[in-house]
């Protein structure tokens, strides 16, 4: 499995870390929706770019598999889903169409995930002497894909959820891991006494578990509860025994 590079790269606050809203305002691109899914009878999802900046915005468009291993997320070469286009330039005040195509139906009773890559290209300077007084930083916008294939949809399902604490390299990690047929979409998350965030703190794949760095040691006796927002729950537990 290839991982995605992001060396070189200024990441921006991904789409997926404002919820609820309508659409993702970093920088000087507006994207929107904010959760595109691809269900059973669909041939695809479409999803809107805008350009609020002054100037000419290059976007390059790729859609990746999306994998949690050991704890950690990686992205993959995939063909199941195709962008069209791959490449637009949006003058000031522009939007355009982005649809994200289902070449291969996923298996059935399953949830397939993906992440929708968009890159600012660098643009040339307006002027020549601006090089020497402006940073032109490449923005990178990352947007949750989920696919379905026959007998499933968004709602079908629910996540199974647990947690523990773990180690590593001498830093402490929460781990939470679902083992259900769906996604987990958790945010607004307390350990014990700490508020680790009041907005999203993430996604947890169905079938896979991911860590959390923490700022200081738990004790191992300490509660978890965080929102399941794609399940509007508040989900409360012990640590797993494991």
């Amino acid at each position: 499995m290839r991982i995605l590079p992001t060396g070189g790269w200024m990441p921006a606050f991904v789409l997926s870390m404002l919820w609820p809203a309508p659409a993702l305002g970093g920088h000087s691109v507006l994207i929107w929706p904010v959760d595109p899914v691809i269900t059973e009878n669909s041939q695809g999802a479409e999803l809107w770019v805008q350009n609020r900046g002054e100037a000419t915005t290059l976007l390059q468009i790729r859609v990746y598999a999306w994998h949690q291993t050991a704890g950690r997320e990686q992205y993959a070469a995939q063909q199941d889903i195709q962008p069209l286009p791959t490449m637009i330039r949006l003058e000031s005040g522009q939007k355009r169409i982005i649809r994200l195509i289902k070449r291969l139906p996923p298996p059935a009773n399953r949830e397939q995930a993906y992440r929708v890559l968009l890159d600012e290209i660098p643009t040339p300077y307006g002027h020549p002497d601006e090089k020497s007084h402006a940073l032109n930083f490449q923005m990178r916008y990352s947007i949750p894909l989920f696919v379905y294939g026959r007998q499933s949809s968004p709602d079908s399902g629910t996540p199974i959820l647990s947690w523990r604490l773990v180690t590593e390299s001498g830093s402490p990690y929460l781990e939470i891991t679902n083992g259900g047929p769906v996604h987990a979409r958790l945010s607004k998350t307390r350990l014990g006494k700490y508020t680790l965030t009041d907005g999203l703190l993430g996604y947890v794949l169905a079938g896979s578990s991911h860590r959390w760095p923490l700022k200081s040691k738990v004790p191992p006796q300490a509660s978890l509860e965080t929102s399941v927002d794609n399940r509007n729950t508040v989900w409360r537990s012990m640590a797993d025994a494991r």
